[in-house]
């Protein structure tokens, strides 16, 4: 026993507790709520082993405090007025205390049994009256568990109710767990306690034990802000959870507050001595992989006795790894990290600390340890004028001060604040060029991005530009071109840090100039702007902010989440970071599907509900990204709802890698379905496994025929964004009205590409397509130019990256100031070959003038064919010739003189083949493979329209 007594100059209190344990640290509480109002109360005193006249031992005390009294909620060793059962497991009601040690050393506890059948087994505890949290509202806990595992542990109420998961990392040891249940403090019907050993888990029959739940106040924490980066700080952001070492670390005041860590608490580890020690570990348990995505810096504040070694180390999934940091400064608080970004996707689920790794512990041998954290690299500080020397060769743009302005660095701040209030800056002043822009050029070396790809600047505006006034900032790269970002004002006249996300181009390795275009489009020479404080750092701004969303996607589980609605299988998905980025798929986000296994599991899968069926004229190919866990997954993607059943199966043939499925609904045009269904590892009676999945997506077939006559949406081509053009780089062409409308072109509506005065050699603009360039036979390109000059006009297929080789033709224009139609042969092109940008160039070896020149673009063709007015086709469909019919093997198809290709699709409108016609007047099409039944052949004309159809029976 120990015992604590207060006394002073009237009435005294004194309290008992026990010591459970010997030779090692434990915490005791005496409850002296009984005295407060005692005023005289001016000694402690402390009796150990009180009564014991023969007690010789030595004892050693430390940390003593007064708190605010926990208020008890259940202790299982008098009544509670806490109706105790279970939900599915089996209450055993208050038995004798499993193991009872420093942490719980109570006479009697609660104990619950898991049953194997359900995956949520409740330890179930009714109260009579609701809980109070409005100031106890920190809950505390003591579990006894068989083995490491997780917990939850939920109040609720009458439509009110909160929870947490927890990590159980140490087996067979009490350990005491606290939740902050602060923002219930409002909750005024939480009366039921439910706590879960192994959430989610089946096969558990396992028995655990819990006890003396208990609430307290936040006390100095009240208000405290939470820092997700934080692991453990010792004071207010406590979200460790320990295993090997957990019993050698104490929170202890800290011993040397100092400039280097003034923190109030910090940990005390006191390692254990003698020999076998060399390694004794320091483990933050997660149970699960740690998610390093973005977060993958480790560091610590370590206060060291003693010279020698910090091991860090990262363990628990496919690779370990481990680092090891000399410690050769003592007895003074050091910060030491390490970068963990190479084992992302490994799935580690433990961070381990070594400390003097390699040599025995000695007797009383103490460690201080303090913030603990896992979190994103700081970024890269780039300019901020305060030398005389600017770091970034800053000039108007090629130093052409009439177009593009005037720059002043450093100079004086002229409107300092709370936002920038350094002393020097840099100021630029507006010329003639609505797009005026400032140029900042990186001698030392190019921009990394790989780690910091978003680029923040201190900005301050005029102030009388318009809240909403754009700032563009654009990267240059002689591989990449121009890439830019826009980001709007919000605080005219006053500094602003603005942040500019390049993320999507982080894998470009030679961005080394940085240009700024301050209200672009807009002439305002003169218009004064200044700038400071240019860095690199982690993408903070919302990616999604001023994405518009494109109804071609389904779920990207990203930006275009535009079809939310997950009538099956909901439960299954959620959004995650992406754990297995690679070329093929380098999202941030996926999706994780978790397949159910099992009976009845056949026909597991994900559906959306569209707000209507979707039209499927030009976006027939449903394209979905997946990851599986197996070869060889048969999957089945269907349209369904309103009588519609259209049904495609293929197959995922590799796993670990990311798949592409393409499936061909063309067939179902004028569908009623309104409903995407995706079946994973279809008919499979075993099922399981986790698939990721993304960029679920129609798309078009291909582009063939007449792409781009600018009339119609189905026949204007994605905008073409000026690259090496400056000052339009990073804009779109536009699509404007025929300046002349006669000779070979009479259409409307035509696209305009200007050359800047100003564009180096090589300047252009290019199209990413919404699919790849379908050649079909005839390997060309044609399209009608009105130039108002002779010089050269070249037609350039790519893929961005180069995965095979871009093939770019140039051809002479003979006509000024006259449409005429330029062909482009590519006879190189593979049959296989995927194109998918589109790239113009304009007099590809010369530079700009001194004056814009224009040149006009129009009815675009791959292939053979040509673009038509709007409205001027009428098409009739006609009854194709077939024989013979019923067929077994050939079928003889006739009378089609406009027909291009014939498609045969089965019952179900699923595409069984595809033939392409070649100008013939007949075709034979092989029918052996088709199974017997019904079938319908289509005819369709060069640009894609249903001229002829027939059907016939399959033998």
């Amino acid at each position: 026993d120990k015992l604590l007594k207060l006394e002073g100059t009237g009435p005294a209190i004194e309290k008992t507790a026990v010591m459970p344990a010997a030779n090692q640290w434990v915490e005791l509480t005496f409850d002296m709520s009984g005295a407060e109002f005692y005023t005289g109360l001016t000694k402690i005193i402390i009796f150990f082993d009180p009564g014991n006249d023969a007690s010789t031992h030595t004892y050693y005390f430390d940390d003593l405090r007064a708190v605010k009294a926990a208020q008890d909620i259940e202790t299982f060793e008098t009544p509670s007025g806490i109706t105790w059962s279970n939900i599915n497991g089996a209450y055993n009601g208050a038995i004798a205390n499993p193991g009872p040690d420093g942490v719980n050393g109570s006479a009697t506890v609660g104990s619950f049994t898991n049953n194997p059948a359900f995956d949520y087994n409740f330890a179930f505890g009714t109260l009579s009256a609701p809980l109070d949290l409005s100031v106890y509202n920190q809950v505390k806990v003591k579990v006894w568990a068989p083995k490491a595992t997780e917990m939850l542990f939920k109040l609720e109420g009458t439509g009110e109710a909160k929870e947490f998961t927890r990590n159980i990392a140490v087996a067979k040891k009490w350990q005491e767990y606290t939740f902050d249940f602060s923002s219930a403090a409002a909750f005024t019907t939480l009366n039921k306690i439910l706590v879960v050993y192994s959430p989610g888990v089946t096969g558990s029959q396992d028995t655990f034990f819990i006890d003396d739940i208990q609430a307290l106040p936040q006390g100095p924490c009240a208000g405290s802000t939470p820092d997700p980066d934080m692991i453990d700080d010792f004071d207010c952001n406590r979200n460790a959870v320990y295993d090997n070492g957990w019993d050698s670390l104490y929170v202890v005041k800290n011993p040397d507050p100092t400039v280097d860590n003034n923190s109030r608490k910090v940990g005390q580890f006191r390692r254990p001595a003698g020999p076998g020690t060399e390694y004794a570990a320091f483990v933050v348990d997660y149970e699960k992989p740690i998610d390093l995505a973005t977060r993958y810096i480790f560091g610590l504040k370590l206060w060291a006795p003693k010279a020698g070694n910090l091991l860090l180390k990262i363990e628990g999934g496919s690779s370990p790894k481990e680092v090891s940091i000399p410690v050769t400064e003592t007895n003074k608080w050091v910060e030491y990290e390490v970068d963990w970004k190479s084992e992302a996707g490994e799935g580690h689920d433990r961070l381990v600390m070594f400390f003097n790794a390699g040599v025995n512990g000695d007797a009383g041998e103490i460690y201080y340890i303090d913030n603990i954290k896992l979190y994103a690299p700081k970024g890269i500080a780039l300019e901020d004028f305060q030398s005389a020397s600017p770091v970034l060769g800053w000039q108007p743009f090629n130093g052409n001060n009439a177009l593009h302005g005037d720059f002043t660095a450093p100079t004086a701040n002229p409107n300092p604040n709370t936002v920038n209030n350094s002393t020097q800056v840099g100021c630029y002043s507006k010329g003639s060029s609505p797009n005026s822009a400032l140029q900042g050029i990186n001698g030392a070396a190019n921009f990394d991005l790989s780690e910091f790809p978003q680029f923040n600047i201190d900005i301050l505006s005029p102030a009388s530009v318009a809240v909403g006034t754009l700032v563009r900032l654009q990267l240059f790269s002689p591989t990449a071109g121009n890439q830019s970002a826009d980001v709007a004002i919000t605080t005219p006249g006053q500094w602003e840090t603005l942040g500019f996300d390049f993320s999507a181009f982080s894998g470009v390795l030679d961005f080394g100039e940085v240009r700024l275009i301050f209200n672009p489009g807009t002439a305002a020479a003169g218009e004064s702007w200044c700038i400071d404080n240019l860095r690199q750092g982690v993408a903070t701004v919302d990616p999604c902010v001023g994405v518009q969303p494109n109804p071609v996607f389904i779920d990207d589980f990203e930006c275009q989440r535009n079809y939310t609605e997950i009538f099956y299988g909901a439960a299954d998905l959620k959004v995650i970071n992406n754990p297995q980025s690679a070329t093929e798929n380098a999202s941030l986000k996926v999706g994780e599907y978790k397949d159910p296994a099992g009976a009845g599991t056949e026909f597991a899968g994900i559906g959306f509900t569209l707000p209507a069926p979707p039209d499927l004229s030009i976006n027939n190919q449903l394209e979905i990204q997946v990851y599986a866990p197996f070869d060889n997954v048969p999957f089945l993607f269907k349209i369904q709802g309103n009588g519609a059943n259209v049904e495609i199966f293929d197959t995922l043939p590799e796993k670990n890698k990311w798949h592409t499925f393409s499936i061909d609904f063309s067939g179902a045009q004028g569908t009623a379905g309104n409903q995407v269904v995706i079946f994973f590892n279809v008919l499979s009676a075993t099922g399981g496994g986790t698939y990721f999945v993304d960029n679920i997506r129609w798309r078009r077939q291909g582009y063939s025929g007449c792409i781009g006559d600018n009339e119609a949406v189905s026949t204007t081509l994605p905008s073409f964004n000026y690259f090496n053009n400056n000052p339009f780089d990073g804009q779109g062409t536009t699509v404007v009205d025929n300046p002349l409308k006669a000779g070979i072109n009479t259409s409307d509506k035509v696209i305009r590409y200007v050359q800047s005065a100003t564009a180096p050699i090589f300047s252009g603009a290019f199209a990413d397509l919404d699919a790849a360039i379908d050649f079909q036979g005839n390997k060309q390109i044609k399209t009608k130019v009105l130039m108002d000059h002779l010089g050269k006009f070249t037609m350039k297929v790519e893929v961005f990256g180069n995965p095979i080789p871009p093939i770019e033709i140039t051809q002479e224009n003979t006509k000024v100031n006259e449409w005429e139609e330029l062909v482009f042969a590519y006879p190189t092109v593979g049959d296989n070959d995927k194109y998918n940008r589109l790239t113009i160039l304009v007099d590809i070896t010369s530079t700009g003038t001194g004056t814009d020149r224009v040149t006009y673009f129009d009815d675009v063709v791959i292939g053979d064919g040509a673009c038509t007015s709007v409205g001027t086709f009428s098409p009739t469909v006609a009854t194709l010739r077939i024989s013979p019919n019923p067929v077994t093997d050939q079928l003889r198809v006739q009378n089609f003189e406009s027909v291009e290709r014939i498609e045969v699709f089965n019952v179900f409108g699923q595409r069984m083949s595809s033939v392409n016609t070649s100008g013939d007047v007949q075709t034979e099409i092989g029918t052996g493979a088709l199974p017997a039944g019904v079938y319908t052949i289509a005819g369709y004309d060069v640009q894609g329209r249903l001229i002829g159809n027939a059907k016939f029976v399959k033998q």
